[in-house]
């Protein structure tokens, strides 16, 4: 799961149209995955793994499974929210980005 999370970060990186879509926009996020995390920093273009001891300004919870899923790009979150597998308590507009994130930042199984 560790190594999922990095190559979700460096394919964000990667591709530059993700960086254009993240530009004005600074939030950290950690994601939960049955008993592992993943803490992300959002800031202004850039998505980088964040230090474990602070607070968040979202939380993602589902099981690895599904969260597997969606940073893969096999789901779209909001089918993952709908369908119970994904909870999450943020405004719809961080929703939504971060749904453009997830879709536009998935990559093969094969290249990681």
């Amino acid at each position: 799961m560790e190594d999922l999370a990095d190559a979700f970060v460096r394919e964000a990186q990667k591709k530059g149209h993700v960086g254009y879509l993240l530009r004005n926009s600074t939030f950290s996020m950690l994601i939960q995955a049955g008993n592992k995390s993943i803490p992300l920093q959002i800031s202004n273009g850039e998505i980088k793994k964040a230090s474990r001891a602070r607070n968040f300004d979202i939380r993602m919870t589902g099981s690895e499974e599904a969260v597997l899923s969606l940073i893969a790009g096999k789901i779209k979150l909001r089918e993952a929210l709908s369908r119970d597998e994904i909870i999450m308590d943020t405004t719809f507009r961080k929703k939504l980005l971060l749904e453009s994130l997830f879709c536009l930042s998935k990559f093969s199984y094969k290249n990681t």
